[in-house]
C-alpha cells in the first residue's frame, strides 16, 4: 500500500506542469560615440554619412545657409574619410566656415578671408565638448585663431591640423600647433608606398615644440557631396586619418 501511494504521488509530480523559466531581458548598454568637429566647407548628409553627422553650424553667414547643403565637396570628402577610418564609430559635428561669396579665381576651396568665423568655429567646438577637432585648412596667422586652438587643447581636446601643401621643408599651421602643444598634431601626406608626397609640407629637421604625423594623403578614396566616389590628394585628406587613429588609440587606452 505504501509503495502504491508513493508511486501515485511520484506520478502526480511528474505530470504537474513545470513553470516556465524566468526570462530576464538583456540590459541595453549605450555606448556614446566619440564626437569630432570638422571645421570646413560644410558636410552633406550622403547615404554614408546620414546617421553619423548630428549637427551643422554655419559660422560664416548671416542669415545662416541651409544645413548639410554645402557648395563645395571638400568638407564632405574629409568627413567621409574620417567616418570610414573610424569604422562608423564617430559622431560628426560640421562647423561651416566657407565664405558665402565663394573663392577667388584660381583658389582652392574652402576659402575664408576673415579669421573671425574660423576662431568662432573652434570656440563653438570647445563649448560643445568634442573629443577632437579636425582642421584641414591653411589657417591665417591670426592671434585669435591661435588663442582659440590653445584654449581647446587646454581643455583636453585633440586638435588635428593639416601641415599644408606647399612642398616646404617646414610645416604650415605651425603657430597654432605650438600654442596647443602637446595636444595638437600636424599631419603630412604620404603615398601608398609610405613615401612623402611631393607637395606636402614636411617637419623641420629637428622639430621642437610640436607634434608631426604622417598619413596617407595621395589618392585617398572618399565621396563627393552627391555621394559619387572620388579620391583626394593633399594634407587635407591625410588629417582625418590621423584624427581616426587618435580616436582608436583613445578607445583602446580606456579599455
Amino acid at each position: 500500500m505504501n509503495s502504491l501511494l508513493l508511486s501515485f504521488v511520484a506520478l502526480l509530480e511528474a505530470a504537474a506542469p513545470v513553470p516556465a523559466p524566468l526570462v530576464v531581458p538583456p540590459i541595453a548598454v549605450s555606448v556614446q560615440r566619440p564626437r569630432v568637429a570638422i571645421i570646413d566647407s560644410g558636410v552633406a548628409k550622403t547615404a554614408e554619412l546620414a546617421s553619423l553627422v548630428s549637427a551643422e553650424y554655419d559660422m560664416a553667414s548671416d542669415p545662416v545657409r541651409a544645413e548639410f547643403q554645402p557648395r563645395y565637396d571638400h568638407g564632405t570628402m574629409v568627413a567621409t574619410i574620417l567616418a570610414r577610418a573610424a569604422h562608423g564609430q564617430v559622431d560628426i559635428i560640421s562647423l561651416r566656415i566657407d565664405d558665402p561669396a565663394g573663392c577667388p579665381a584660381g583658389a582652392n576651396p574652402p576659402c575664408q578671408p576673415s579669421a573671425a568665423p574660423v576662431a568662432s568655429a573652434i570656440r563653438r567646438a570647445t563649448e560643445l565638448g568634442v573629443d577632437a577637432i579636425n582642421i584641414s585648412l591653411a589657417l591665417d596667422k591670426d592671434p585669435s585663431i591661435t588663442a582659440a586652438i590653445a584654449e581647446a587643447a587646454a581643455k583636453g581636446i585633440r586638435v588635428v591640423l593639416a601641415a599644408g601643401n606647399n612642398g616646404y621643408d617646414h610645416p604650415g599651421n605651425l603657430g597654432p600647433a605650438r600654442a596647443a602643444y602637446p595636444n595638437a598634431v600636424l599631419v603630412g601626406a604620404i603615398d601608398a608606398e609610405g613615401q612623402p608626397w611631393s607637395g606636402t609640407n614636411r617637419p623641420d629637421a629637428k622639430p621642437e615644440g610640436y607634434n608631426y604625423a604622417w598619413a596617407l594623403g595621395v589618392k585617398v578614396p572618399t565621396a563627393a557631396i552627391d555621394g559619387r566616389p572620388v579620391t583626394g590628394t593633399g594634407t587635407s585628406f591625410a588629417a582625418p586619418l590621423e584624427t581616426a587613429r587618435f580616436l582608436s588609440s583613445r578607445t583602446t587606452a580606456s579599455k
